[in-house]
């Protein structure tokens, strides 16, 4: 029996039992409805074999083929109108910012010392001497002299009245400070030895009170409890309460920074923290328990010969330990109102250069070329005729 031609595409004659049907089996074809292909499958091959025949059924044709692949989605961004700034990381140390030292000017026995790391302000006792308190006032000008009815007058008066006033203890006595020992100024000082557990008598001997810029934080002791005082002496070493970061630079290979620039702070956890620069200038000697000692200049260049003193602008989200080591990122360039893509949608082209591949309101793409400026972080400035914010670039995934 001779098989019928296959006239249309999609038949298709199976092979199986092609042997047996040589050895005079028959074969049955049967045509599918006319919208299908053909399929001539085998079924029970090893049965028909057994039997002499070989029965082939043609059935509907198997799944189309596949079609082509979807484009995968692509990743974009927008071209922004931003600043960009970019920076450079040098050590620094966070502690806390140098004081005038504590220094006693009465003669007996030190009874009471402060715990290093205490803070004192004003009011606060900073030690004791035969079992009377020193006290600190805050005022730039040292105590140089008996304080009593009869003084001279001069601004360490002033001084004393506004601590007074700040305090509490001159009210409805003194409405502003002068530099005019009165009665109310006597008065007054009654009241704070009264309240300080001091002999009453309306004047200070010279070493009682220790007038200071701010508030202290004590650090190590010098003496002990016990130990002879003597004028001249600095019982412990002190600092300000002020959290600052001292950072050693070389001006041959730092970045030019001015006062009030702001910089950023890492801490050891790796949290970042804003801040600004107070103060530049020579280094100073530190003692213990302050921001530490100025080493190296960044780089291996030597000795800093310029010491940036840094305030942070959340200083208790800086901790309370003395010494620890920070970076402090430096602005070394800033670009101010540039148009910016992510770095990653730089393309490079073969003839040099960069492009960016350009998703038009459409859909189709378009490759630009493109002028690059500053790069900061995973930002870069770019430039042409054909970029303006908001365009919309594909970037790498």
């Amino acid at each position: 029996m001779s098989q019928p031609r296959a006239r249309r595409r999609g038949w298709l004659a199976a092979s199986g039992g092609l042997a047996a049907a040589a050895a005079g089996a028959v074969a049955i074809m049967r045509r599918p409805p006319r919208r299908h292909g053909w399929l001539a499958t085998s079924c029970g091959l090893a049965g028909a074999a057994a039997a002499g025949a070989v029965a082939m059924v043609a059935a509907t044709g198997g799944a189309p083929p596949p079609a082509a692949p979807a484009a995968p989605p692509v990743t974009t961004a927008r071209v922004t109108r931003t600043n960009l700034v970019t920076t450079v990381l040098t050590e620094g140390t966070l502690g806390y910012a140098a004081s005038r030292p504590v220094v006693n000017q009465l003669t007996g026995t030190y009874t009471q010392l402060p715990r290093p790391g205490r803070r004192i302000g004003a009011g606060g006792t900073l030690y004791s001497v035969d079992n009377l308190p020193v006290v600190l006032m805050i005022g730039r000008i040292p105590a140089w002299r008996p304080m009593l009815p009869g003084i001279t007058n001069g601004p360490d008066v002033a001084e004393l009245e506004r601590n007074l006033i700040a305090l509490g203890y001159a009210t409805g006595l003194l409405a502003s400070p002068g530099d005019v020992w009165t009665a109310a100024t006597t008065a007054a000082v009654e009241r704070w030895q009264h309240a300080a557990g001091l002999p009453v008598t309306g004047q200070l001997d010279l070493g009682r009170v220790l007038f200071l810029p701010a508030s202290v934080r004590t650090g190590a002791p010098e003496v002990a409890p016990g130990d002879p005082a003597a004028p001249g002496q600095a019982p412990y070493q002190v600092t300000t309460a002020a959290r600052v970061i001292t950072v050693p630079l070389n001006p041959v290979n730092s970045p030019p920074v001015t006062r009030g620039d702001r910089v950023r702070v890492i801490l050891p956890s790796g949290v970042s923290s804003p801040g600004h620069i107070t103060a530049i200038g020579p280094p100073a000697p530190s003692p213990g328990g302050t921001a530490g000692t100025q080493g190296p200049a960044p780089g291996g260049s030597g000795a800093a010969t310029t010491v940036l003193t840094v305030r942070p602008a959340h200083p208790r989200r800086t901790g309370t330990a003395p010494g620890v080591p920070v970076q402090v990122a430096l602005t070394t360039h800033t670009a101010r109102g540039v148009l910016a893509v992510p770095v990653s949608a730089l393309l490079a082209l073969s003839g040099g250069g960069y492009g960016l591949e350009v998703v038009e309101p459409s859909g189709t793409h378009r490759l630009v070329g493109v002028h690059t400026g500053v790069f900061a972080g995973s930002q870069v400035q770019v430039s042409g005729p054909q970029i303006a914010a908001g365009t919309t670039v594909v970037v790498a995934q």
